[in-house]
């Protein structure tokens, strides 16, 4: 659905699609390469790459609910609850195989898996992860380029329908 939106509007909407992007693409594909190359001498890169996320995340989610009541635009309004509804998802998800994949690569030993099945096991987990950064990655351009466009998903609408004075 287009929307009559001014350019300024239409920039402030693809902010929080912006920074969901950079967390995907910069923080979880490049960054995660690079800590996964540095992991046997230190796992300080992983450290700093799950808190970067997490307050990546954290901001979006904190920015979006502030933006129902601090924002008079309800294009960026509807964006932003957008991307912040993908953040809330891609956190859960973030958080569910992470920890899965901590307690298969650190307990897996106590549950007689051997370290082949270990490595296997973790490298699955993580595989799944990419392939939902991926297809959240899709998403979010797309996202990005309607934002750009004036342009509303009808889904972000479903979610979050429009005042009366823009039917």
């Amino acid at each position: 659905m287009e929307i009559l939106s001014s350019n300024l509007d239409r920039k402030r909407a693809r902010h929080l699609h912006a920074v969901l992007l950079f967390n995907l693409v910069v923080n979880h594909i490049f960054l995660f390469l690079m800590s996964l190359t540095l992991i046997k001498a230190s796992s300080i890169p992983m450290i700093v790459m799950v808190v970067l996320s997490t307050c990546l995340l954290g901001y979006i989610i904190f920015q979006a609910k502030r933006s129902l009541t601090d924002e008079p635009s309800w294009f960026v309004r509807c964006h932003w609850q957008f991307a912040a509804k993908r953040a809330r998802m891609f956190l859960v998800l973030f958080l569910i195989l992470g920890s899965l994949t901590l307690a298969i690569f650190y307990g897996g030993h106590a549950i007689g898996l051997q370290g082949v099945a270990v490595k296997a096991f973790a490298s699955i987990l993580g595989l799944v992860f990419m392939v939902a950064v991926l297809g959240l990655v899709v998403i979010e351009f797309d996202a990005e380029h309607q934002s750009k466009d004036g342009k509303v998903p009808p889904g972000a609408i479903a979610y979050y329908p429009p005042p009366a004075e823009n039917n």
